[in-house]
């Protein structure tokens, strides 16, 4: 299994690329699941991937660096981002393997505004950070609540439900891990490669082809892990475990390419 999943991120892309990226940082944790209890949080046309056994749902972190949108040079604006996502790893009719995002937590506005825009992908403003002394790697999110009045795209109510109510409570992500030895394990590989990623736009689910070298990937031990950012994307409790597979993956150069409509 592990030869076909790296040859995944080698397939060159159908098209131009829509955005080049360094990756840095980059942290995955997936927790086993039941096919069934995921098969309604991924676009139409897509199902939960069965990976050894069992479907699987992510928490990933990462540092965008040198953030480019062909044919123009680099853009301060876009140039560096942390970003904490809850994804859902998919493939659709035609074997593609791919994910879905529940949500991309970043404090970038221009890559919100344009990731729902033309991508269809849930990005969602958060004051997300991250740290690295050495091995060790942490990132927080945390979204602020929105009061009635102030959401910069529609009106949310408060906890008592009525306007004027109170707040709503934010949602947040920490965690940090150490790095260790490379790993070059089938799972390891299947979890972490994945060919693009599928998202809803509209009455539409679109793939976008994702290519970058062959990673190389790390274990990692678990230091801290709590939030309750899940909660807010349909998974309550997902972090209340350790991770399935937990793993760390050195720096890379990721581009992103239309695939085309699956449904």
């Amino acid at each position: 299994m592990t030869e076909p999943a790296r040859a995944r991120a080698a397939v060159p892309l159908l098209h131009r690329p829509v955005t080049v990226h360094a990756w840095e940082d980059i942290v995955f944790a997936h927790w086993r699941h039941d096919p069934g209890s995921l098969a309604g949080l991924v676009p139409r046309g897509t199902r939960p991937d069965v990976v050894d056994g069992s479907a699987w749902a992510g928490l990933s972190a990462y540092v965008f660096r040198e953030t480019r949108v062909p044919p123009f040079p680099p853009s301060g604006r876009l140039g560096t981002m942390t970003e904490v996502t809850i994804e859902v790893l998919t493939v659709d009719d035609r074997g593609r393997r791919g994910v879905a995002y529940r949500t991309v937590d970043t404090a970038n506005v221009p890559a919100i505004v344009a990731a729902h825009a033309l991508l269809g992908v849930p990005y969602t403003f958060a004051h997300a950070r991250a740290r690295r002394r050495g091995d060790t790697l942490a990132y927080r999110s945390v979204r602020h609540p929105a009061r009635p009045g102030r959401h910069p795209v529609r009106w949310v109510r408060g906890r008592t439900g009525r306007p004027g109510g109170t707040v709503q409570p934010r949602h947040d992500a920490s965690f940090r891990v150490v790095a260790g030895d490379v790993v070059d394990s089938p799972l390891a590989t299947e979890l972490t490669t994945r060919a693009g990623i599928h998202a809803r736009l509209l009455a539409q689910t679109l793939f976008w082809q994702r290519e970058h070298p062959p990673l190389t990937i790390r274990s990692a031990r678990l230091e801290r892990l709590e939030g309750d950012l899940p909660d807010a994307v349909g998974m309550p409790g997902l972090l209340d475990r350790e991770p399935d597979s937990l793993l760390v993956v050195d720096g890379t150069t990721v581009r992103y390419g239309w695939g085309d409509v699956v449904r």
